[in-house]
C-alpha cells in the first residue's frame, strides 16, 4: 500500500496441490480482524445439463502469482484488508474437489465480504487459467471472460 500503511498479511498459491481453507485462513489471520470471509469453489458436475467427469487446470504459474499480486493489492487498498489470500489449483480435478479459494480478513464483515466477491470476480476474469473439461459428450476447452483492462 502507497500511503505507508503496513501491507495486510498475504498468502498467494497456485499449484497442483489440494486447497487447504484452514491453513490460508490461519496464514492471513489477525488479532484485529472482526471477520474472516472466505470462499471455496469446487469442480461442479453437472454443469450445463452434462455430467463433468474432471476439470484440468493449466496455466503459467508465474504469470498467475504475478496477476494474484496485482489483484490482491487492488482489494486490499480499497477496502483496507488485514489479510488476503487467494488460492488456485492446476492440474486435473474431479466433482467435489476445490479449484480456488478466497479469503479476506478486515475489521468489519462487510469489507470482508465485498472484497471477498471482488477478489474472485477479478481472479475469474484475470488469471491466465485455462479450463479443460471432460464431460459426458466428451473433451472441451471452456470459454472464460474477457478483460479489456487485464494486464499480464
Amino acid at each position: 500500500m502507497s500511503d505507508g500503511a503496513p501491507r495486510a498479511a498475504r498468502r498467494l498459491e497456485v499449484g497442483e496441490a489440494p486447497l487447504d481453507l484452514d491453513a490460508l485462513q490461519a496464514a492471513v489471520a489477525d488479532p484485529r480482524a472482526g471477520a474472516v470471509a472466505s470462499f471455496l469453489g469446487t469442480v461442479r458436475s453437472p454443469n450445463h445439463g452434462r455430467v463433468v467427469h474432471d476439470i484440468v487446470y493449466e496455466g503459467y504459474e508465474a504469470m498467475i502469482r504475478a496477476e494474484m499480486e496485482r489483484i490482491a493489492d487492488e482489494v486490499e487498498a480499497r477496502h483496507g484488508l488485514l489479510g488476503v489470500a487467494i488460492a488456485h489449483r492446476l492440474g486435473r480435478c474431479v466433482p467435489g474437489e476445490a479449484s480456488i479459494a478466497i479469503v479476506a480478513c478486515s475489521p468489519h464483515r462487510d469489507a470482508a465480504f465485498d472484497a471477498v466477491r471482488e477478489l474472485l470476480n477479478a481472479a475469474k476474469a484475470r488469471l491466465p487459467v485455462w479450463k479443460h473439461e471432460t464431460d459426458e459428450e466428451g473433451p472441451h476447452w471452456v470459454e472464460g471472460q474477457v478483460v479489456d483492462t487485464a494486464r499480464l
